[in-house]
Formats: structure tokens, C-alpha cells, sequence
């Protein structure tokens, strides 16, 4: 094989793992969208407790993927916790990271409101590439830069319908919300040398199941005030399932395969998917700047993922 064939094998096999990382962040990023249209119709309908579910998610979550690790490969099961190196990096990804984004997302949704939480937490990509050029000299190219703008400014449009009135920032709701962005960047950068040694499984599932454990003491999942019944019980294992278990597991392969920043505005069609499901279940109904905000997102996540692959 000469080495224009070489060459050019690389680059397909680079644009293929780039465009298999994008789709992963964004099915994570639906899986997330669908789980919170569930989360509504459970609150909406029975009434539950915000935190009682982020327990019973996790602590779900975490047994499901760890059972599946297991089952695929115990002899590596705990290989993570033979290496006291390890532990420094593997605590930080889980209170600092899988933990701090739930429980600093809904304590920014007491103090404000839903809104004003999920546009904080997308300051995400922002504190990505701040860490990038700090602590990796790694400077983010113009077009990037304006593509995550793009992006932040369509999901402004999207949750708010460019009226900065439904915004409602205390500053220690604009301080928790933005926690919960610094929280994305540690649970999106911080993990990979961990990730690429025990695999995305193993390491979602350990996540998982220690941030459940730390979400039982604020609120234990038997602490049950709601009516159980076959339709609860559906919303809950979805909402455990598909919108954690399963999108987060998708999530971190996805750092595996593509840059944080571009994980982070994929994830983006989080929040449009939640808008596209509420138009058949909440008779919603799309305004101009709506439609705006949904197509800067999904124009920013394509031309980021190109410039990606360039």
C-alpha cells in the first residue's frame, strides 16, 4: 500500500470515529430530553419528589450498567479500586462531576427557575475551552468559538423565546448554575485516562452507583409519595434507564471518540427534543425565534463536528 493510501485510510477511519462520537453525544443528548419530558409527566401526574428521583435514577442506573460490566468481563470488575492512584480521579468524577451536575442543576431550579438552570448549565462548552487553553495550551479555533456561541445563543432562543424575563437570577442561582456547567467539564474531561483503561461501562457504571449512594443520604429512594403504579413505575425505569443509564454510557463513549467540546454542543438537541415532544403531549406550539433557536443548534453541531474533522 503506498502512502497516499495510508494517508487517506487514516483520515476516512478519523472522520468515521468523529462522525460515531457526534452521534453518540447527540442520541445522549435526546435520551436526556426524552427523560426529561418523562420527569414532567411524573411530576405533572404523581407528584413526586425532584430529588427522590435523581436518587432512584442514579441508584438505578448504577446496578443496571455494573451488573451489565460484570457480566461482560469479571475478572476486570474492581480493577478500578486496586490502584490507589486511581481514586483521586475516580472520587472527583463522581462528587465533583456525575454528582454536582444533578444536585447543583435542581438546587438552580429551587432558587430560579428551569430556564435559568438548564441556559447556566450550558456554559458548559465555554468552561471547556477555558480548561483547554489553561491547562492544555490547546487554543480553540475562531470558527469553534463561533459555532459554541452559535449554539448557547440558540438555546437561549429555544428556552426562552428571546425574553430575558424568564430569566430569574439570585446570585446564588446564577453561583449553583454555574456549578452545574463547571460539573459537565469535570465529568466530560476529568474520567478519559480512566475511561480508555477500564472502559466506558465499568467506569459509567461505578459513577453511577457511588453518586446514587451520595444522593440516598439527602434523599433515599425508599422514602416513597407517590401513588406506584404500572404507569409511575414505566416513567421511572425510563427515566433511569434510557435517560441515564443508557445516555450516559453513550455520553462518555463519546469522549472517547471526539473532543469535550464538541460532545458538549451536540448535547445541545437535549433541550430539542424536549421541545419537539412537548408539541404532541403539551399541545406546545413553536414560535419564530423557537424555530430560530432550533436551527442554530442543529446548524452549530454540524458545521462544529466538520470543523472537527478538518
Amino acid at each position: 500500500m503506498n502512502p497516499l493510501d495510508v494517508w487517506y485510510n487514516i483520515k476516512m477511519n478519523v472522520k468515521k470515529q468523529i462522525f460515531k462520537g457526534t452521534l453518540y453525544a447527540v442520541v445522549a443528548g435526546c435520551m436526556w430530553g426524552i427523560s426529561g419530558i418523562f420527569g414532567q409527566l411524573f411530576f405533572r401526574d404523581y407528584h413526586g419528589s425532584p430529588l427522590w428521583i435523581t436518587s432512584t435514577r442514579l441508584t438505578i442506573a448504577g446496578v443496571i450498567l455494573l451488573a451489565m460490566s460484570f457480566s461482560r468481563d469479571h475478572k476486570r470488575f474492581f480493577d478500578v479500586w486496586k490502584s490507589k492512584k486511581n481514586m483521586p480521579t475516580l472520587f472527583l468524577y463522581v462528587f465533583g462531576g456525575v454528582f454536582s451536575v444533578q444536585y447543583f442543576y435542581y438546587v438552580a431550579i429551587q432558587l430560579s427557575n428551569s430556564a435559568t438552570a438548564t441556559i447556566l448549565q450550558y456554559t458548559a462548552p465555554v468552561f471547556i475551552m477555558l480548561y483547554l487553553l489553561i491547562f492544555q495550551r490547546q487554543v480553540p479555533k475562531p470558527k469553534s468559538v463561533l459555532f459554541v456561541i452559535l449554539a448557547m445563543i440558540g438555546v437561549f432562543l429555544l428556552i426562552t423565546n428571546g425574553n430575558i424575563k424568564h430569566l430569574s437570577i439570585s446570585p446564588l442561582a446564577l453561583v449553583t448554575g454555574l456549578l452545574a456547567g463547571v460539573a459537565v467539564v469535570i465529568y466530560s474531561i476529568i474520567p478519559r485516562p480512566l475511561l480508555d483503561k477500564y472502559g466506558a461501562l465499568n467506569m459509567t457504571g461505578w459513577g453511577m452507583m457511588l453518586a446514587g449512594i451520595a444522593c440516598n443520604i439527602f434523599y433515599p429512594v425508599w422514602r416513597i409519595d407517590f401513588r406506584i403504579e404500572p404507569l409511575s413505575i414505566f416513567y421511572v425505569l425510563t427515566i433511569s434507564i434510557v435517560g441515564t443509564a443508557l445516555a450516559f454510557l453513550l455520553l462518555l463513549r463519546a469522549f472517547q471518540l471526539i473532543s469535550p467540546l464538541v460532545v458538549s454542543v451536540a448535547t445541545a438537541t437535549e433541550p430539542l427534543t424536549s421541545v419537539f415532544l412537548s408539541i404532541p403531549l403539551f399541545g406546545l406550539k413553536l414560535t419564530p425565534l423557537e424555530l430560530l433557536g432550533i436551527v442554530m443548534v442543529i446548524v452549530s453541531v454540524i458545521l462544529l463536528s466538520k470543523s472537527e474533522q478538518a
